[in-house]
């Protein structure tokens, strides 16, 4: 009998050990002043502590919600980061606007990642004894990349949004420019020849774009990794074992991808949406003609918005009988109408998933779009800066979205918009139909990063996913000096006489 225990003990005891041996220490560095590039991380964090690992998430912005596993270190943005939105309202021409952001956007990229590494919390977590197998970081953290050779531990990184030159440049990712529309140029297929000479002048841009954001980037990380004591910032963003996507190919132009690049579009969206906040489910619920949902994402703030088209969206409001749940950054709305609610911030996920959610009003963000996608709803779309014109003009010539540029916005363009996407059905039966594209997957976007993160853990960066063409120059990767040489060949054989 006695035997007979000791076996059991043993057996319960072999149950307890497994799970820890496969439990990894994850340190996550994300200090983007953009809340939406956070949450997407925080995401995969959060899920990776649910999991049984031992995360810890360094960021700008708090976490209120307590996770077993889940450690987080909150280092506080300057407030200069993220006062922009007046730039982005008087700007007239979203082409233009990213030249006029380019400074901001560099220092942006630089400054709050210095910070981060100075502050004595993440200096005290890079000397735990205990170490950690792993670092995920966002896409505006380059120069952190040396923590990953002082835990000696791989890099994972995670883009918010699709890929451009910056993060392709990673993992030497391709971008055909005759077949890949710019992000920033608002294209679509099938491209004319001037669209594929504009596709060409976009491209260049993002390569000159890349090439100063690596030369800050590789200021800031000299100053806390010194040359000779650490690898050179070019060799450490050579040490980026894998960059997941938060897109996916029924959201833009089908690509090509190196094993290295992982598409997880929908990242952010839960299986299962949370409760909402009871007053905003009361709201919901007790309209009887629906809720339409506005936001503006969490770059712009409503209240920034020219008093002409603040006019224009409230009238608009007043006129119907849905209800308007407004992401709105201030206290208090001038002449705000009876039907309209407003918070400052809002579980953009959740609403979307309520069924009595009819339209969402937004700008055009990749994080919003998949939402809106996966729980069908039709949007009305105002693009300010960045890839959200090209965004929009994909969903707009799917059928699910009317789109308005924000100069456009009068009482007469934003109603005509407003009830067209709530009184035409084939808005919604577009986003239906495209919804269950975007769904059917053989795992969840979540269970594939988790796999995926795992998978680098367990083969030690796996360095065979690495494509040879990520560590060759521009010539060598197109065999321009083989073509040189035949050239030259063909040359001397048939040089006239």
């Amino acid at each position: 009998m006695a035997k007979i225990d000791r076996v059991l003990i043993c057996v319960a005891l072999s149950l307890f050990v497994v799970p820890l041996a496969s439990s990894y220490r994850i340190l996550g560095i994300n200090t983007s002043p953009s809340r939406s590039h956070v949450i997407v991380q925080d995401a995969l964090m959060k899920e990776l502590a649910r999991r049984g690992h031992h995360v810890t998430m360094v960021s700008p912005y708090p976490e209120p919600e307590r996770i077993p596993n889940y450690r987080k270190i909150t280092i506080p943005i300057d407030p200069w980061a993220t006062d922009f939105t007046k730039i982005i309202f008087e700007n007239t021409n979203s082409r233009w606007l990213m030249m006029q952001m380019m400074p901001y956007m560099l220092r942006a990229s630089a400054v709050p990642v210095n910070k981060t590494l100075r502050s004595p919390e993440v200096q005290s977590v890079l000397k735990e004894p205990e170490g950690f197998d792993l670092l995920i970081t966002g896409i505006m953290t380059d120069a952190a990349f040396g923590v990953s050779h002082q835990l000696g531990c791989p890099t994972v990184v995670v883009c918010p949004n699709a890929a451009m030159a910056v993060v392709n440049d990673m993992v030497g990712n391709p971008t055909p420019i005759s077949t890949i529309p710019n992000m920033m140029l608002g294209l679509t297929h099938p491209m004319s020849f001037r669209d594929r000479l504009a596709n060409l002048g976009g491209f260049l841009f993002d390569e000159v774009f890349s090439f100063v954001w690596k030369y800050y980037q590789r200021q800031t990380y000299e100053e806390h990794f010194p040359p000779g004591q650490y690898p050179s910032y070019e060799a450490v963003r050579k040490n980026v074992s894998l960059v997941f996507l938060n897109h996916h190919f029924t959201k833009g132009s089908p690509r090509p991808y190196v094993p290295a690049m992982i598409e997880v579009g929908g990242l952010q969206i839960k299986d299962k949406p949370s409760p909402l906040p009871e007053d905003v489910r009361q709201w919901i619920e007790g309209a009887e003609e629906g809720v339409i949902f506005f936001s503006l994402g969490t770059n712009l703030f409503s209240s920034s918005m020219p008093p002409e088209m603040l006019s224009a969206i409230l009238q608009t409001f007043r006129t119907l009988k849905q209800r308007i749940i407004w992401k709105w950054d201030t206290q208090d709305m001038p002449n705000k109408p009876a039907n309209v609610m407003l918070k400052d911030w809002l579980p953009q996920d959740d609403i979307l998933a309520h069924p009595n959610v009819r339209l969402f009003i937004m700008h055009g963000g990749l994080g919003g779009i998949a939402e809106a996608l996966f729980h069908g709803v039709p949007l009305v779309g105002i693009p300010m800066f960045g890839d959200q014109p090209v965004n929009l003009a994909k969903v707009e010539k799917e059928g699910w979205a009317y789109v308005l540029k924000h100069t456009e916005v009068t009482v007469e363009t934003f109603s005509r918009a407003v009830n067209e996407v709530l009184h035409n059905p084939r808005y919604r039966d577009s986003v239906q139909r495209l919804s269950e594209l975007f769904r059917d997957r053989p795992q969840s976007a979540m269970d594939t990063a988790v796999y995926w993160t795992e998978y680098v853990i367990r083969h030690k960066g796996a360095p065979h996913l690495r494509y040879p063409g990520a560590d060759m120059n521009f010539c060598k990767r197109h065999s321009l000096d083989v073509l040189a040489l035949l050239g030259l060949v063909a040359i001397v054989i048939f040089k006239p006489e």
